[in-house]
């Protein structure tokens, strides 16, 4: 019996299955975003008093006190908008923290919105923001965007829930 094949198969098959694992790095940064978060307050990176809207969804005044929860197993998650006048209910997204270089030290993170079976709404609509600050008890998303021909940073800070 010819093991070449077989071997062969069997080592391209581990490279295809570590090739879409997560690192452990990157496994320890899912595990502490797990669980229940509230985004606590919204800055921006510039003086002012601005209106601005998030995700396509509603205000960042909307946003501000709302609760978010990340179950890292599968990658989904929610968050609920309660205040009066911006258009309440729950949101269910699709989640990523990605290194962005092996051993950076820094983080992608991803969203997409889902419907409650998990489906996409949008498949050509993501959210990328970078992952400025975690801990066991405080996360900061730092969401780029255009404003007026250059960048403006909105920096979403969360604290967790216990």
């Amino acid at each position: 019996m010819n093991r070449f094949p077989l071997l062969t198969m069997a080592l391209l098959l581990l490279l295809t299955v570590s090739s879409c694992s997560v690192t452990k790095t990157e496994r320890i940064a899912r595990g502490t975003i797990d669980g229940n978060w509230n985004l606590s307050g919204i800055t921006y990176d510039r003086s002012g008093t601005f209106e601005v809207k998030l995700f396509n969804d509603v205000t960042a005044a909307c946003l501000e006190n709302t609760h978010w929860f990340f179950r890292s197993n599968n990658s989904t998650g929610t968050y609920e908008v309660t205040k009066n006048g911006c258009n309440p209910g729950i949101r269910y997204l699709r989640w990523a923290a990605v290194e962005t270089a092996k051993g950076s030290g820094l983080y992608d993170f991803t969203m997409k919105f889902t419907d409650e079976k998990k489906k996409d709404l949008d498949k050509n609509r993501g959210y990328r923001m970078q992952l400025k600050y975690l801990d066991d008890n405080t996360m900061q998303l730092a969401y780029t965007v255009m404003f007026e021909g250059s960048p403006f940073v909105i920096t979403m800070n969360f604290t967790r829930k216990i």
